[in-house]
C-alpha cells in the first residue's frame, strides 16, 4: 500500500476501528467524520486520497456519494459487501472495492437461526411465556423443507451450504445460469412464477440498484404460499415494504425476519413494530464483535498485488 496517503473513514463510532487501522498501517494518515457535516468539511480541508465508506444512518448517500466523486479521490474502500450507499459506480472515476466474503458466513450464520427460529416457533412460544400459557406447537424439520434463495453470491452460497446441513432442498435464482455445489437446483427470474409456490423459505441476498427496487413485491409475496417465510437480509428497498405489511397483516404468508428496512432507523410509526409474526433486528445479523479487526485484516490481503487499478465491487 502506498505510504504517505491521508485516509477519511467515514463511520459514526469509528473510535475502535481506528485503533486497529493505526496499528496495522502506521504509514497511513487516517482522518474521521461521523456525519454529513464532517464529511463535507473534512474533504475540503484533507482532500483524501482514500475513502473507507461505511454504510451508516448518520451519514446521507448524498454525502457518501459527493464524497467519492471528488476528484482527489483515489480509491473507495466500502466497509461490507453492500455498495448502493456511494451511488452509481459507473459514475466513480477511481477503483472501488468492497469487503464481500469477509463477514458473509456470519451474515448466513443468522439466517439460518432466524429460519430456526421461525420454523420452531422459538418467537411463539416467547410470546406465550410472556402469558404463561402453556401450549405444545407442532413443527417440521427443515429436513426435506424447500429453500429458495435470490441471489448467490458470498452470503448467498454460505447461507446455502449451511441449510444442506439440516438436509434442506436449495433453489439458487441469478441472473445467469452456472453451476452451483452449494445448490441443488439453479434457476433464472424468469422461473420465479413456478418456484415461488413451492418454496417453503425464500431468503433475499440481492445488491441493491435501481433493477432490484421493489423486486419483491406484491406479485411475488402473493405467489408464496401461506405457510411460507420471506428472510430480507440484503437491502430494505429490495422489497416493496407496503406490500409486506399486507401480506403479513393478511396472512398471505407466515411470517418473516427483517434486518433491512426501506427508512433506517426503522420509524416507531411502522406497523412492522406491531406484527406478531415478523422477527426485526437492526441492520446488524453479521455485525460480530470483532467485525472491525475483520475488515482491517482484509484490506492488506485486497492491495497485496499494489494499489487497486480497476473498478471492481467484489
Amino acid at each position: 500500500m502506498n505510504k504517505s496517503k491521508t485516509v477519511l473513514v467515514i463511520h459514526h463510532d469509528p473510535e475502535r476501528y481506528f485503533e486497529t487501522l493505526y496499528t496495522k498501517f502506521p504509514e497511513l494518515h487516517f482522518h474521521r467524520a461521523r456525519n454529513d457535516a464532517e464529511v463535507a468539511a473534512q474533504m475540503a480541508k484533507l482532500r483524501p486520497q482514500i475513502l473507507l465508506s461505511f454504510r451508516c444512518d448518520p451519514v446521507s448517500t448524498r454525502t457518501q456519494t459527493m464524497a467519492a466523486r471528488e476528484s482527489c479521490v483515489q480509491w473507495v474502500q466500502v466497509a461490507g459487501a453492500g455498495y448502493d450507499h456511494v451511488g452509481d459506480l459507473d459514475r466513480i472515476a477511481c477503483p472501488v472495492t468492497t469487503c464481500a466474503g469477509v463477514l458473509s458466513r456470519f451474515h448466513a450464520e443468522t439466517v439460518i437461526g432466524a429460519m430456526i427460529n421461525l420454523n420452531f416457533g422459538f418467537f411463539r412460544y416467547r410470546q406465550q411465556q410472556q402469558q404463561k400459557l402453556y401450549r405444545k406447537l407442532p413443527w417440521r424439520s427443515l429436513e426435506g423443507q424447500k429453500l429458495l434463495l435470490l441471489g448467490l453470491g458470498h452470503i448467498g452460497r454460505d447461507v446455502a451450504k449451511n441449510a444442506k446441513h439440516f438436509g434442506m432442498h436449495v433453489t439458487a435464482v441469478r441472473s445467469r445460469l452456472q453451476n452451483s455445489p452449494e445448490s441443488d437446483v439453479v434457476c433464472t427470474p424468469a422461473d420465479l412464477p413456478r418456484l415461488l409456490p413451492e418454496a417453503d423459505f425464500v431468503s433475499l441476498h440481492l445488491p441493491y440498484s435501481q433493477a432490484t427496487h421493489h423486486f419483491f413485491d406484491a406479485e411475488m409475496l402473493n405467489a408464496m404460499k401461506e405457510s411460507a417465510y420471506l428472510i430480507n437480509t440484503a437491502r430494505g428497498n429490495c422489497v416493496d415494504e407496503d406490500a409486506l405489511v399486507a401480506a403479513l397483516k393478511e396472512k398471505k404468508i407466515r411470517g418473516a425476519y427483517l434486518d433491512v428496512f426501506a427508512q433506517e432507523p426503522l420509524p416507531e410509526s411502522s406497523q412492522l413494530w406491531e406484527l406478531e409474526n415478523v422477527l426485526l433486528s437492526p441492520h446488524y445479523c453479521d455485525a460480530v464483535v470483532d467485525w472491525q479487526e475483520r475488515f482491517a485484516d482484509f484490506l492488506p490481503k485486497i492491495c497485496s498485488g499494489g494499489w487497486p487499478e480497476r473498478l471492481c465491487a467484489t
